[in-house]
């Protein structure tokens, strides 16, 4: 008769990392364990990058931006330096991989469960000072030591134990702990680019690779502290690469945690990357996030996406939070008791565009979400151009997702890139991706006429006309984030009207303003703020207030004394952006006239001019300038007129109007 074999606990740990144990801390910091080790090159497969072990389905956006691979890089790795290394001494700095933990749905770890530390009996190294996060997590071994033969020791069950800091070994579960490199992606990937070349793995065949494995010992939910292991990490991915190689492009942006505009960006990516279809595409598509060129930020590199996280923050930055009108428009005064509970110096009605690194945070991060997050949400998804974008783009996703299903292996590697959010065809290697992301731009139809609403500066008036409404509407009950649902509706009866070209480059009262001949005005900010400004004007169209007036009373209750009120204060805004607006277009029009005299008065009577200008008398200047001003005053003339009658109204209205500005 067989015996029934006796129990035997499961060995979970079965993955070592042997090597010098260190700490870093200082006064004020989180805690900071390190082990220093190295592997042979053949074994890097333990290394995990992060977009390896988390799917982005899975991952708060502020941990997908920490994850991006910038490919060329790791081109130039393998091949410039790795590659040409004969006659050269060549070395990695140690890779930085910190020891993550991940729950069963796939997704990031923030705080281990439980920290259990007892001292254990070894035959091979005596006593053991022994440490497991979260249950089965991971664990690290401290060979214990007397004060003759180490200086180092640590705090231990009350009182401080003496350990062989250079013994150290550190266990991991391999089903829950994973290895992801924090700072040195770019070289993993390189060495792996190596080895998939059979012509190339003898390079570094003999490599061994230097590794600093960190944790955070303390971000324990029983510590009852609220430390998180994800910004923490996130912490020191800042800091780590701000130096030699500093953070560029949109990460500039995105990675700063010192600023509520930078903050709300990554609150409406998270948004967008949520509002998707299971396996059909995520509408973080529509935001440009990962470019790394400085240069290109405030340009959208891809005819699919909507705009860039750049140019949403610096409109944020400068005419929200800066301007003072945040606390407002964010409703904080909802929180105010809550702010005076948690920090009485804070003053929560004069918030500007810096964090306050406490709690006040997490309630700030709740105003934001709830109506600028919204806000943005809506302009940049319910006006008109952008929401045919979207649709369009939603419909090449689902032919791309038919391609899949007849198992087309081109667009199966295709969805692979796009589900990473890889869009440049250089980083795309198989040839056969390419070809399918040629096809999958080509199904996108974008309508030439909508051009002009991409453009950044368009974008941003957008935004301070959602923000002046907002701040008009606000003292009669509308929140920010119903004044943009109103605000897109208004835009729709002028702005966003094919027909009506309002903003053109063809119409006399945008050029030298919003354009210089035909390409978009990017100049100056004062350019920026006559894009604003004429978008504002359109305050002074009848239907545009008819429409905020219509919305107010169907929506939000407002009766006929506060209609009348609020329309005062339309057309009062419109009135004085159009008069800022027409002394800016005076200043460029007398400009414009001075430079070309030949364009403007003939070649004849330009030659008259440049010798009254060139005599050096006073009087024949002040005749030049005086036929300067007169020629451009007549021009003033003719494109306010042409306004005026954009804008349905009398030009003798608006020519007062220009006069007293």
């Amino acid at each position: 008769m067989s015996k029934i074999p006796g129990v035997k606990k499961l060995v979970k740990f079965t993955k070592e990392v042997r090597g010098s144990f260190g700490r870093f801390k200082t006064d004020h910091s989180h805690q900071i364990y390190f082990l220093s080790t190295s592997v042979p090159v053949n074994q890097v497969g333990e290394l995990s990058t992060a977009g390896e072990i988390f799917s982005s389905e899975k991952i708060k956006f502020e941990e997908l931006i920490q994850r991006d691979i910038d490919y060329r890089r790791v081109q130039k790795i393998a091949n410039d330096y790795l590659s040409k290394g004969a006659g050269r001494v060549i070395f990695f700095p140690p890779l930085l991989a910190c020891v993550v933990l991940v729950e069963d749905d796939g997704s990031l770890r923030k705080q281990y469960s439980t920290v259990e530390s007892k001292r254990i009996e070894n035959a091979d190294f005596g006593s053991l000072l022994q440490t497991t996060w979260d249950g089965d997590g991971f664990q690290l071994d401290l060979p214990e030591a007397d004060p003759d033969s180490s200086e180092r020791s640590i705090d231990w069950d009350g009182g401080p134990k003496h350990f062989h800091e250079f013994a150290a070994t550190l266990r991991l579960n391999p089903k829950r702990a994973k290895l992801v490199v924090l700072d040195g992606q770019h070289r993993l990937e390189a060495i792996r680019l190596l080895q998939k070349n059979s012509e190339q793995q003898q390079i570094i065949a003999g490599l061994e690779i230097p590794i600093c494995v960190i944790w955070a010992p303390e971000a324990s939910l029983a510590a009852g502290n609220d430390e998180n292991m994800a910004h923490d990490f996130r912490e020191l991915f800042v800091r780590v690469n701000s130096e030699p190689r500093k953070v560029s492009g949109h990460f500039i942006t995105l990675l700063k945690d010192d600023s509520y505009s930078a903050m709300s960006l990554r609150q409406l990516a998270d948004r967008w990357k949520a509002d998707d279809e299971p396996g059909k595409w995520s509408r973080l598509h529509l935001l440009e996030w990962n470019t790394r060129e400085d240069e290109r930020v405030d340009v959208r590199t891809r005819d699919f996406s909507v705009t860039t996280v750049s140019i949403v923050a610096k409109v944020l930055e400068e005419h929200l939070f800066s301007a003072g009108a945040a606390s407002e428009l964010l409703n904080l005064d909802q929180s105010a008791t809550k702010f005076e509970q948690i920090d009485p110096e804070f003053s929560w009605d004069g918030i500007v565009d810096a964090t306050q690194m406490s709690a006040v945070d997490a309630i700030v991060k709740e105003h934001i979400e709830t109506y600028l997050v919204s806000a943005l949400d809506t302009l940049f998804r319910k006006a008109p151009p952008y929401a045919k974008l979207e649709a369009a783009l939603g419909d090449a996703f689902a032919r791309l997702q038919a391609k899949v299903a007849e198992n087309n292996s081109s667009f199966i590697g295709l969805k692979a890139l796009l589900k990473s959010y890889i869009y440049r065809e250089e980083e795309m290697f198989e040839a056969s991706a390419r070809a399918a992301f040629v096809d999958f731009k080509s199904w996108i139809k974008t309508d030439p006429n909508d051009r002009i609403y991409f453009f950044s500066v368009f974008q941003q008036a957008l935004i301070r006309f959602w923000i002046r409404l907002a701040a008009i509407l606000k003292p009669h009950g509308v929140s920010a984030d119903a004044s943009a649902v109103i605000a897109i509706a208004a835009l729709e009866k002028l702005v966003f009207v094919e027909k009506a070209r309002y903003l053109s480059a063809e119409r006399r009262y945008t050029r030298r303003t919003l354009w210089r001949n035909e390409n978009v005005n990017f100049t100056s900010s004062w350019a920026k703020t006559a894009w604003s400004d004429l978008v504002g004007a359109s305050l002074l169209h009848k239907d545009v207030r008819a429409e905020i007036l219509r919305l107010l009373e169907l929506n939000h209750g407002v009766d006929a004394d506060d209609s009348a009120d609020v329309d005062a204060k339309l057309s009062q805004a419109g009135y004085a952006l159009v008069g800022r607006y027409s002394a800016k277009l005076n200043d460029e029009l007398v400009k414009e006239t001075r430079q070309a005299l030949q364009d403007f008065f003939g070649e004849e009577k330009a030659a008259q001019l440049r010798a009254l200008n060139s005599s050096g008398k006073d009087s024949d200047k002040k005749e030049f300038e005086a036929q300067i001003k007169k020629k451009a005053e007549a021009r003033h003339e003719e494109a306010l007129k042409e306004l005026a009658d954009q804008l349905k109204m009398k030009t003798t209205d608006l020519l007062l109007t220009a006069d007293a500005s």
